[in-house]
């Protein structure tokens, strides 16, 4: 996985649309992620979806916590105590419990044909959110630009995580009520992604995601569509990149925090 972090970090300029975070800022507080905060739904939310990557029993031995309790965890039936929940995250993140999971389903895709198998998994997908909350050191976001249309869902997993809004870009609807980005696509044919005026909340902080990063005009026209929008593009995911180099196209277009999960080589 390759990931850049914003140099500023978490004592970089807070500013947030939620009246929550603008308080905190306000007296002077450091603003966490209200998921961040409570570590024990976090905990219990990464224990769900490492489930479909580990058996209960797998968990059990590596975690140190009965398998019967840990159902109950990830069923949502029993919250663990917060001292419990630390430990557990702990655990995870020095038996890089994530990565394993993330490395079991890039097995599965090798080339650009394969990707689908690796991204139908919903616990992926949840990975990934977690991935994003990581990525963004406990700053809050307003909502999640996912582009194209075909990484709808994952920008409205992100969105759950994130506890933001999600806008998808489409190049379905009336011309005259969207607002329209222009790009020319692979076979150098001109296209454009568009999405709904007011879909992008104005002034808010927005993650971008894509399952796969292949075309630098569609990033830059999804850049682009935050910015038209009055909204401010403050972070980047993409599951997949089609070759090598990415990063300093991304860094280019003013996107300094950015996590590429995977490079494939493109076959000719």
């Amino acid at each position: 996985m390759k990931s850049v972090r914003d140099p500023a970090g978490a004592s970089g300029p807070r500013v947030f649309k939620n009246s929550q975070a603008t308080r905190a800022v306000e007296m002077g507080e450091e603003a966490v992620h209200p998921l961040r905060r409570d570590v024990k739904v976090l905990a219990m939310k990464l224990l769900s979806a490492l489930k479909d990557f580990y058996t209960f029993k797998e968990l059990e031995d590596i975690l140190g916590v009965p398998y019967q309790m840990l159902w109950r965890y990830t069923s949502f039936l029993t919250t663990p105590e917060e001292g419990t929940a630390k430990r557990l995250m702990q655990v995870i993140r020095e038996r890089k419990l994530v990565e394993s999971a993330f490395e079991r389903s890039f097995a599965k895709a090798r080339d650009l044909s394969d990707i689908w198998s690796a991204v139908k998994n919903i616990g992926f997908l949840d990975l990934v959110a977690f991935e994003t909350l990581e990525l963004l050191n406990g700053e809050g976001v307003d909502g999640v630009l996912a582009f194209p249309e075909e990484s709808g869902m994952l920008g409205a997993v992100i969105a759950h995580w994130t506890r933001g809004d999600v806008c998808v870009t489409t190049r379905a609807v009336s011309l005259g009520e969207a607002l329209v980005e222009y790009y020319r696509d692979g076979s150098m044919g001109l296209n454009f992604i568009a999405v709904s005026r007011g879909c992008i909340p104005k002034r808010g902080k927005i993650v971008l995601a894509t399952l796969l990063l292949n075309n630098r005009e569609l990033l830059e026209a999804a850049v682009t569509l935050v910015r038209k929008s009055g909204a401010q593009p403050v972070a980047l995911v993409a599951v997949f990149a089609a070759g090598e180099g990415w990063e300093k196209t991304v860094e280019s277009l003013g996107l300094h925090r950015f996590k590429i999960f995977r490079c494939l080589t493109i076959n000719r």
